[in-house]
């Protein structure tokens, strides 16, 4: 299904949570001075500008990332997403964060399928020697693309889970993967709904076989009490260092500054 389209949901409290956590990452592999690779699976458009009409009449990056710029004592963990986001006429989605944190000789492959969305990512990205456009399944170039040439890297992957199969074949993918490139990072979002489908994509980390694996989860309101989207999810395969100790700490700076909701961490692994 190519029916979702992001510029409707852009910096809304899932982005932030999820962007935030990406920036550890790429934070965290930007270290070492050996390139890395980022393969984004579902690289949508790339950029996003959140006065304009389609994300304006959502409301939604009002709630998400303009609340999350107007908290308090930001710590310093926050402070390369919150330079990122300043600018609500470019907001950046996950390749365009990837691009401003990367250094010369690192790598983007960004996959996706949308017409309308991989044309606009090729205008974000014209003329970018990092970046590689990849028009295929997102799945299969998960598994095809590893491991890259640089060894080192992370892959994000970002469904819209419009296709329910995907709180299964995700993990199963990235399994696949896994077994291809053991030193890649693997970042996966996913949304918390009332039907709770993301419990099966839990499941299937949890029973992957996977040495580590760190669960994020920012719930924003209680699950019963509406339809939609009540909170964001992220699982990071084979997290860098202190990962998990920097999630916590920013989903307790979000919970007392006033960020609206509440952060839970789970680690499991073999």
């Amino acid at each position: 299904m190519l029916s979702y389209l992001h510029r409707y949901h852009a910096g809304n409290f899932a982005d932030v949570h999820k962007h935030l956590l990406l920036s550890r990452v790429l934070t965290a592999l930007g270290r070492k001075p050996a390139p890395y690779c980022v393969i984004d699976t579902h690289a949508a458009e790339g950029v996003y500008d959140l006065g304009a009409p389609d994300a304006v009449k959502s409301g939604e990056a009002a709630e998400g990332v303009a609340r999350f710029l107007a908290l308090a004592a930001p710590p310093s963990l926050a402070q390369t997403y919150r330079e990122a986001a300043a600018d609500p006429a470019c907001y950046p989605g996950s390749p365009m964060l990837a691009l401003r944190m990367m250094r010369a000789d690192d790598r983007l492959l960004c996959v996706e399928l949308h017409p309308q969305a991989i044309a606009a990512l090729k205008g974000a990205t014209k003329g970018d020697p990092r970046v590689h456009l990849h028009k295929r399944d997102a799945l299969e170039a998960l598994v095809a693309l590893v491991p890259p040439a640089e060894k080192r890297g992370v892959a994000v992957i970002d469904p819209a889970y419009e296709v329910k199969d995907e709180y299964r074949s995700v993990p199963a993918a990235v399994k696949k993967a896994f077994a291809r490139w053991r030193g890649g990072i693997y970042f996966v979002w996913y949304p918390l709904l009332p039907e709770a489908r993301h419990l099966d994509l839990l499941a299937g980390f949890a029973g992957g076989g996977f040495p580590e694996v760190v669960a994020s989860e920012w719930v924003r309101r209680d699950p019963g009490s509406g339809r939609g989207l009540y909170g964001s999810g992220v699982v990071v395969v084979n997290p860098p260092f202190r990962f998990a100790e920097e999630a916590a700490e920013l989903g307790v700076w979000l919970e007392t500054a006033g960020f609206g909701g509440s952060h839970t961490l789970t680690r499991f692994g073999e």
